[in-house]
């Protein structure tokens, strides 16, 4: 048995500053040994569950913030970024199961911690077939798509409406709950560490008694981005498949998860490009 974890940092217990969330910012070194100490712990718990090999893939920011020393044996470190499909890569591998841990909510999330989707400074909200998207719903379409089944979402706990919705079988676990955009209230990082191994346990327990399931797909999805700047939607515009909306705002029709993921990301990535151009041009 093979296990996908997909770790995220603004959803964990302990960030409760953007002075955390980059290696620029001062607290950042804090930041990291957080992530690292979860990771550990749900690795360690899918191991004694049965799990013969576990992949935790670092997915904040430039993707590099755990520290591989902090690993267990049998437990694979995927790093780096950019990479296609970003917080997901890899899981078309052939996993049993899948974990989303220190996810946070879609942006638009009121009083959601440090809410965002994909890319905090190029994108402003995502809609999918007009539900409004978070990471969450996106990584789990995917999943779906390559017959992985989400067993754990641990993060805000505003994000638990969210995976209620979608994919009621899964577990969720609230490590902390937004009370501002910069603020949240979380129990000690040793209650919660307990807390998350009972509920990898119980993951484990309903993948076993085939309780969980995976997301019935749609033929097509219309996927709507909407843009913080008219700059990223006039170079994404030229994009094939891509209409324009309005000023801010773009579409496009997918025919698979893998799509929707994709034009996400290329709309994240050439938003890059027009930050830096504007960045050049002050």
């Amino acid at each position: 048995m093979k296990a996908y974890v997909s770790i995220d940092l603004e959803g964990l217990p302990g960030i409760s500053s953007i002075s955390q969330v980059a290696p620029k910012y001062s607290l950042y070194n804090d930041a990291r040994q957080i992530m690292t100490r979860t990771a550990r712990v749900v690795a360690e718990s899918l191991l004694k569950c049965g799990f013969k090999e576990v992949v935790i893939a670092d997915s904040h920011g430039f993707m590099a913030n755990i520290m591989p020393w902090e690993m267990p044996r049998r437990v694979k470190l995927l790093q780096g970024y950019p990479r296609p499909y970003s917080m997901v890569v890899g899981l078309d591998r052939g996993f049993d199961a899948v974990l989303f841990i220190g996810y946070h909510a879609a942006a638009g999330t009121t009083n959601a911690f440090l809410d965002h989707t994909y890319s905090s400074s190029v994108i402003h909200r995502i809609w999918v077939n007009n539900e409004l998207a978070s990471e969450y719903y996106v990584n789990a379409l995917y999943a779906s798509y390559y017959k992985v089944p989400l067993i754990l979402v641990a993060g805000d706990k505003h994000l638990e409406e969210d995976v209620k919705k979608h994919t009621p079988w899964t577990v969720f676990l609230a490590l902390k709950e937004g009370i501002s955009r910069v603020s949240a209230i979380y129990n000690s990082l040793d209650d919660i560490e307990e807390e998350l191994k009972d509920a990898v346990k119980d993951a484990c327990s309903r993948l076993k008694q085939g309780q969980v399931k995976l997301i019935e797909l749609a033929d097509t999805y219309k996927v709507r981005i909407e843009l913080k700047n008219q700059i990223f939607a006039d170079m994404l515009q030229i994009v094939p498949g891509v209409r324009r909306i309005d000023a801010y705002t773009i579409e496009y029709s997918a025919r698979t998860p893998v799509e929707v993921l994709g034009i996400i990301e290329t709309a994240a990535w050439i938003g890059a490009g027009g930050l830096y151009i504007i960045e050049k041009s002050r």
